[in-house]
């Protein structure tokens, strides 16, 4: 994989790849776009896969749950992975159109409803990042789909919100609440049949548990911080347009991660954890 700066960069271009696409409603590509703040995760994700696969004489196969307009899978696919995405909801055709056209087999499936469309052991990595606060039902049948569909040896990366970091801890002591934004929760989502936002966030403790619980053998469980170089290159790239900014208060507690995560104290914005499926 190139060197970091370059990973950024790459990133960046399939943004812009994905969000000047015409099929998409007009609304989506500063969103998408703005998605750069957290590209690091994406690229840590990636350099993962390439740097522990087991595949020796062909590339690694990966499965993206939850993969929205599908940048981490076109991404993989670029880097030469066989890469294949699963999303569900009223824009999941055009992402699929879209992912297609380079190199993804992107198939449109309701996790809450049933199984995933691919046969056993087909996988050597799934990523299952920032989807599991935002299950309405328990996580566990899809944690269950995700062990069947890899192969042996095969490892799960999952990745979410840490309910119990310094961020949240900060707004319970001021009175705040560490939920959603209740104007988007009161009002703007009142006629959805379904929130979409968060439904429940978990702890490192909970994370390990949930993984071991559906049969995987837990090589990491740790809180992390954001990405600061991903967060810097937003800044600098949207800091006369967009007003969804990060605030000097977030930068800097972003920096204070490197200090923090080798104490492994639980302050970070994030939960990284990778489950492997046994060899038999």
């Amino acid at each position: 994989m190139p060197d970091t700066r370059q990973s950024h960069a790459g990133f960046e271009q399939i943004l812009d790849l994905i969000a000047s696409d015409p099929r998409l409603p007009a609304n989506f590509p500063e969103w998408i776009r703005a998605s750069l703040r957290t590209s690091g995760w994406k690229l840590q994700i990636l350099r993962h896969i390439l740097n522990h696969s087991r595949a020796v004489d062909r590339q690694p196969s990966i499965l993206d749950v939850g993969a929205q307009f599908g940048s981490l899978a076109i991404y993989a696919a670029k880097l030469g992975c066989c890469t294949a995405a699963v999303d569900y909801g009223s824009h999941a055709n055009v992402y699929r159109e879209i992912a297609a056209e380079h190199g993804v087999d992107y198939r449109e499936c309701d996790l809450g409803a049933g199984r995933l469309p691919f046969r056993d052991g087909a996988f050597d990595f799934v990523t299952y990042t920032d989807v599991i606060e935002h299950h309405s039902f328990s996580p566990k049948r899809v944690l269950q789909e995700i062990h069947r569909l890899l192969a042996p040896g095969g490892q799960v990366i999952l990745l979410t919100p840490n309910q119990a970091s310094i961020y949240n801890r900060l707004k319970l002591l001021s009175g705040r609440s560490i939920h959603d934004d209740l104007d988007y929760f009161f009002d703007s989502s009142a006629g959805d049949a379904v929130y979409d936002g968060h439904h429940r966030e978990y702890t490192r403790a909970e994370v390990k548990a949930m993984l071991q619980r559906t049969g995987f053998r837990v090589k990491e469980c740790r809180v992390v911080e954001q990405d600061l170089a991903s967060l810097v290159r937003y800044l600098r790239r949207n800091r006369k347009e967009s007003r969804d900014l990060p605030k000097s208060r977030d930068l800097l507690l972003c920096a204070l991660g490197g200090i923090w995560a080798p104490l492994h104290l639980p302050f970070g914005r994030w939960i990284w954890a990778i489950g492997e499926k046994e060899s038999r």
